[in-house]
């Protein structure tokens, strides 16, 4: 790997980052301008159709494959797109930006949990102190440093939320890592969106015929827009990219640096303020996964 090379993968990873941070104080933005099946039905329906004109042909090349494995897609594209974003978007009404992303970053907390349970695998003694770590960092962050709210079961029901939200996108990573086949990217993301979005139009329907449903206003309709093209479509090539030049356990680091930046837009964005438990707890978090991480990182130093 040449400098440039190296430096052009950074790049990459770290302006997928950004993309992607900006994700949580706009969706904070918007959280009570329409329910949250709402939002995340407009967010994949403009993603889809962004992507479709893309993936159609590679969705129609890899047919006898999409179709044995529907149901692994189907189970991926509800958990990782559907579900995900009605969660955030719940969360978003409640949780302030900051929370939402370090609780977000937590994903590969559950990756790892999940991992032991289902696929039987183990950790070395790094990646259980790592683990714990995060964990408490998680209790001072959703106790805001209160403990005695642990007892009383005094949660902010938002937190709750992103932390189910981080745990549905840990099921979707392990999905996605234990993918059956070899199926092209573009045709299974097209695929994965199909179905995330279709699982949501039901959901729109009820709603629609239960509640008096109404157009996004204008500024809402191009901040979904904005998520779902931006952060959602662009991101994810920039990020795929970065992972090409500098693989994914370099670029993976980089992802860390999501609740910074999502930190300082909220604070420009919304007016938020970081409180102390949040730093302490982010601390835990981020510190407590790069320490799981630590074979990796030596692998890194080394190279």
């Amino acid at each position: 790997m040449t400098p440039s090379t190296s430096a052009k993968g950074y790049l990459l990873a770290l302006s997928a980052t950004v993309l992607w941070s900006t994700t949580f104080p706009l969706a904070r933005l918007i959280a009570f301008s329409m329910s949250p099946v709402e939002l995340a039905f407009w967010r994949w329906l403009f993603t889809f159709s962004c992507m479709l004109p893309f993936g159609f042909v590679a969705v129609k090349n890899n047919r006898p494959a999409l179709k044995k494995n529907w149901k692994w897609i189907l189970a991926a594209g509800v958990l990782g797109f559907s579900m995900y974003s009605i969660l955030m978007f719940e969360a978003g009404r409640t949780t302030d930006a900051t929370n939402m992303s370090l609780i977000a970053a937590t994903a590969p907390v559950f990756m790892a949990f999940f991992a032991i349970a289902f696929l039987h695998e183990r950790l070395s003694f790094p990646q259980i102190l790592g683990l714990v770590i995060a964990v408490i960092g998680v209790l001072v962050l959703v106790l805001k440093g209160e403990f005695h709210r642990f007892s009383d079961l005094s949660f902010t029901i938002g937190d709750l939320w992103m932390l189910l939200a981080a745990s549905l996108f840990a099921v979707y990573s392990i999905l996605v890592r234990k993918r059956p086949g070899t199926m092209p990217q573009k045709a299974l993301m097209t695929a994965m969106l199909a179905f995330g979005f279709f699982a949501l139009c039901p959901l729109m329907a009820a709603e629609a015929m239960a509640t008096d449903w109404h157009f996004p206003d204008g500024q809402t309709l191009w901040i979904i827009f904005y998520i779902a093209v931006i952060p959602t479509l662009i991101g994810y090539l920039l990020w795929n990219r970065s992972v090409e030049y500098i693989g994914a356990a370099r670029a993976g680091i980089v992802y860390y640096s999501i609740p910074l930046f999502s930190s300082l837009e909220a604070v420009i964005l919304l007016h938020e303020t970081v409180s102390m438990p949040q730093i302490v707890g982010g601390l835990m978090i981020i510190g407590g996964i790069l320490l799981s991480s630590l074979n990796v990182l030596r692998q890194l130093i080394r190279h």
